[in-house]
């Protein structure tokens, strides 16, 4: 009689994100500063000046048009993060060693596809949430493991996008759950920046930035996680298996 497919662990993915930062914090902290929260930071110094109110966004074009711009080029960072850091994770899993030029060359080899992944992904989901929010959360539970099944089985856009669905299908609930936990985890982590921000406007640009990198680098290692404890309880796929993908 066939074995029953193992339940997706939520304790799993819990222990794998925080236990691969923890054991690989200088790589997964140093490549979220570089990717994500050093841009943030020259953005913030850049578009801080003219927004000490924030309805001034909506009253200014060009600075609606920034702040759209750097939405999705927070966005695109985002997901290059991701590519690195699943190379980083898998490796890490299977007892391999981790190192930042292997992880950043992965993914730059994988670019264009990437680039194409990250303006599908952020054209539907905006779309998505714009009718009514809750299409662009099915659709972004739907798609959460895009980048990782595009980086460790070679796929295409469109087929990388299916492979998530089929993968995120039967535990979106679960994932749904993360994705709370994880929003209350930003806010708690905040609120100092909320006080900051009450202080000097200047400190506020760089509280938020280390506020992104940290919050990028578990939201990517969480992701990595999310892909493979999905590939481990759907397809008994070993983090070895997966590794030598990048061998």
């Amino acid at each position: 009689m066939a074995s029953q497919p193992a339940e997706f662990s939520i304790a799993n993915v819990f222990s794998n994100t925080f236990g691969v930062i923890v054991r690989n914090a200088a790589l997964f902290l140093g490549l979220s500063l570089v990717i994500v929260g050093l841009p943030q930071l020259g953005m913030g110094l850049f578009v801080s000046p003219g927004v000490a109110d924030p309805a001034t966004v909506f009253l200014s074009p060009a600075l609606m048009l920034s702040s759209v711009a750097g939405y999705f080029v927070f966005l695109f960072l985002s997901i290059i993060l991701q590519a690195s850091l699943i190379v980083a994770s898998a490796n890490d899993l299977a007892g391999k060693p981790v190192n930042f030029g292997e992880c950043v060359s992965r993914a730059i080899a994988k670019l264009l596809p990437l680039i194409g992944l990250g303006i599908v992904v952020a054209i539907g989901i905006s779309i998505g949430l714009v009718m009514l929010i809750i299409p662009g959360v099915i659709l972004y539970l739907m798609w959460m493991v895009a980048v990782p099944a595009l980086m460790v089985e070679n796929l295409s856009v469109a087929e990388a996008l299916s492979r998530s669905a089929a993968l995120t299908k039967g535990s979106r609930l679960k994932l749904l759950g993360l994705i709370i936990v994880f929003f209350i985890f930003s806010m708690i982590i905040a609120i100092p920046i909320g006080v900051i921000s009450m202080i000097s406007a200047s400190l506020s640009v760089v509280s938020s930035a280390l506020l992104s990198t940290v919050s990028a680098a578990v939201g990517a290692a969480g992701i990595a996680a999310i892909y493979l404890e999905l590939r481990g309880t759907k397809e008994g796929a070993s983090s070895e298996e997966l590794a030598s993908v990048f061998a």
